[in-house]
């Protein structure tokens, strides 16, 4: 079960079932563009930050609409799969992992460790020393640059077909990219949001966000020395942008997981424990409500913030 109710702030994380296939490359930046902003359009969140990483994507949202929530994400997977497996001359293939993660973000604070965490995760991951080097999609240049809106070209599904052999390369991606973008004429607007999540904790007062905002890039920054020491007491090297660049479409790379999803998100104990209480007794509710269902009492309703099941079928027409 998933909570999302109107107004919160969510961490969110889906990931590839396995290789690497959203590279930094124009063609698969250009997939991620088109399915962001279609999937917004269709069904609006605010987004605030996000960054897309090889096998996997990393966003900080705020809910309008509960049920938006589910179609985005649904609506991205499905309309990029199709794309990415049209490159790679596949059919219905599966591509990304089942489900998404998404714990409210309950405090601030915890808020702000989740983006800056977002935003240092290639220095984290040694692909890059800095978020200003990396050379994969994410929305750092726009919130820091200010200009929060984009225009990108729609792309369909058919439009993605087989890559060739000699066109396995970044050479081939760009000119591909190239001939897709131009020939389609349609635009999408996509806005980002980055001070979306701090009004949702009622900092509305343009000094406050500015404040906030410094002490989110003075967090990233921390983060990126500490994993540059790390590097060196270990001796490791960045993957760097060039080879970021030149990565190929690579389907037998297996990532390897580890964690587990969570609820809710907070530095304060107390504040995790009275939220899963009460996300427990919700549970409890909506079982008690599919229960009643299964009987055919369906005039009982469903507890808002949860996302309903099908309604059980209690009969089969007869067919003469």
């Amino acid at each position: 079960m998933k909570y999302h109710p109107h107004g919160s702030v969510l961490f969110c994380t889906f990931s590839l079932e396995e290789g690497l296939l959203l590279l930094a490359n124009p063609l698969c930046q250009a997939i991620v563009k088109t399915c962001l902003a279609r999937a917004c359009a269709l069904y609006p969140v605010r987004i605030s930050h996000i960054i897309v990483e090889a096998t996997h994507i990393h966003l900080v949202l705020v809910v309008i609409n509960p049920d938006h929530v589910e179609a985005f994400f649904r609506h991205f997977k499905t309309d990029s799969a199709h794309m990415i497996n049209g490159l790679l001359g596949r059919n219905k293939r599966t591509v990304w992992c089942e489900g998404y993660d998404s714990p409210v973000v309950l405090t601030p604070k915890r808020a702000l460790i989740a983006i800056a965490y977002l935003y240092a995760n290639p220095a984290k991951d040694n692909l890059e020393t800095s978020i200003d080097r990396y050379p994969g999609f994410s929305s750092w240049r726009m919130f820091q640059s200010g200009e929060h809106t984009r225009h990108w070209k729609r792309l369909r599904r058919p439009q993605f077909t087989t890559i060739t052999r000699d066109a396995n390369n970044l050479r081939g991606y760009t000119k591909r990219a190239e001939e897709i973008l131009a020939s389609s004429d349609e635009m999408q607007t996509f806005t980002l949001q980055p001070n979306a999540w701090m009004e949702a904790f009622g900092y509305h007062s343009a000094e406050q966000q500015q404040k906030i905002n410094e002490h989110l890039i003075a967090r990233v920054r921390l983060l990126e020395e500490r994993a540059e020491r790390k590097r060196v007491r270990e001796k490791k090297r960045i993957l760097g942008k060039d080879r970021l660049l030149s990565q190929v479409l690579d389907t037998t790379y297996r990532p390897r997981r580890k964690g587990r999803r969570m609820w809710c998100l907070s530095e304060r104990r107390s504040v995790r424990v009275e939220f899963i209480r009460f996300f427990k007794a919700l549970m409890h509710k909506a079982r008690a409500v599919r229960e009643k269902w299964k009987l055919g009492d369906v005039t009982v309703p469903y507890p808002p913030g949860l996302y309903p099941p099908s309604m059980p079928k209690l009969a089969n027409a007869l067919g003469r």
